[in-house]
Parts: C-alpha cells; structure tokens; sequence
C-alpha cells in the first residue's frame, strides 16, 4: 500500500469541493480543507482560507505543507454569476474574479515548492462557461475562461518538471449554489439564450460526486499522462 498524500482541496465545505475531499479521504489521504466555512467532512482537517485574498492563501498552504509537500492542489471554490451584463457591477466582477481566478493563481504560487518537492499535480475546476460562451454570465464566463487557460499555460510550463495540470469543467451540478441561481432566475431572459444553456444527455443534473471521482483520477497515477486536458463534464453543452 502506497503512503498517504498531502492533498489540498478549496471549497471543502460544500458541493464538489465536500465531495472531492471524502473521495480523497476515504482512499486514505491526508485531506485538508480550505474554506471559508468548517463544515468540511469528518476526517478533514480544516483550515479557514478565503481563496481571493493572497495573505490568507499563503498562510493556508504553509499549514498544508508542514512535511513539505503537496501531492495534490485540487483548486475547487468557486463562486457564479448569472444576469444582464449591464446589471453586473464593479464589485461583482471584481468578487467572481478574485474566487474563480485569482484564488487559483494564488494557491498554485504558494504551493508549487512544495508540489514540486512531491512531483505532485494540480486539478482545476473551471466550467462550460470557460470552453464556450455562455450568456447571462459575462463575468463568470471571463474569469472561467482565464482559468481554463491558466491550466494550459501552466500544463505545458510544468510539464517539463513532471508535473501535471489539467483542469473539469462541469456543466450543471446539483449543488445549493446552483439551486440558489435557479431559484433567482431574473424573469425578462430571452428564451433563446437560454436554450443554449442546456444538457443534450437526458437524465438528472451532475452529482457532485461525479465531479470528484474525476478529480480523483485525474490526480491518480492512472493519469500520469495526461496533462493539459480540459475535461467538459457537461451533457454535450459544449
């Protein structure tokens, strides 16, 4: 049997991150949860971290590392968008772009001495609305689409090291957040626009858990040749 990783997961306490990290954990990784809540799963060990302020973040992972390695950076808090782009303010865009796309880059520089002490690798959960766009979300599809690229740019600059970068993008996951945006849909959308925002495959919304067992392969020697990918997890929308 294989040692226990030192894996890192943003977003523990909820959706895809809680379920990435019970995944982790239940293979018999040390798991550490970062979030802005404790409510990560038992066998977690939390570590209070707003991913959109540089401060915080290299804090965290200097508490992740103690050993001095990081075998898996599972970059997973996230925030949305959803409305007319001339209703979207100043402070929004700058709040979805320090969650989805500065916190990332900020975990990946605190971390990477220490991914790199383990050879470990990196999963980044960007979305559909970073692979093609996606109306009524302007501001979450820019900073998706940042992240989406960052896994690429990164991928082929880490590749040479050993390390891996790859990146999910989910569609519609059954999550509170996604509830919540459902639930406040503005009524004066135009149907057409719409349209272009569902899943070809019949059948229930992606479980969190779904997500998370790909996360889990993708950081698994399984995958050691894949890097760069960027894995649509969407019903066919892109």
């Amino acid at each position: 049997m294989s040692d226990p990783r030192t894996v890192v997961i943003t977003g523990a306490a909820s959706g895809i991150g809680y379920a990435t990290a019970e995944l982790f954990r239940d293979l018999g990784d040390t798991v550490f949860g970062l979030d802005i809540s404790p409510t990560v799963p038992d066998g977690v060990t939390y570590v209070e971290c707003n991913v959109g302020d540089k401060v915080a973040v290299d804090g965290a992972i200097a508490t992740c590392a103690r050993e001095g390695r990081i075998d898996v950076l599972a970059n997973v808090a996230g925030i949305v968008q959803f409305g007319r782009f001339e209703g979207i303010s100043e402070e929004e865009f700058d709040r979805v772009h320090a969650v989805d796309l500065k916190g990332p880059f900020f975990l990946i520089q605190a971390a990477l001495p220490h991914i790199r002490a383990a050879k470990g690798n990196i999963v980044n959960v960007s979305s559909v609305a970073g692979n093609k766009a996606q109306g009524y979300s302007a501001a979450y599809s820019a900073a998706k689409g940042g992240l989406t690229m960052l896994t690429r740019a990164l991928a082929l600059e880490l590749a040479p090291e050993g390390i891996r970068v790859n990146a999910v993008c989910p569609g519609t996951v059954d999550t509170p957040l996604v509830q919540h945006v459902a639930e406040n849909f503005p009524p004066d959308l135009d149907p057409r626009v719409m349209d272009r925002l569902m899943m070809m495959l019949p059948g229930r919304a992606i479980s969190p858990a779904e997500i998370g067992q790909s996360i889990v392969y993708l950081a698994s020697p399984a995958a050691r040749m894949i890097t760069g990918t960027v894995l649509a997890f969407d019903g066919g929308m892109s």
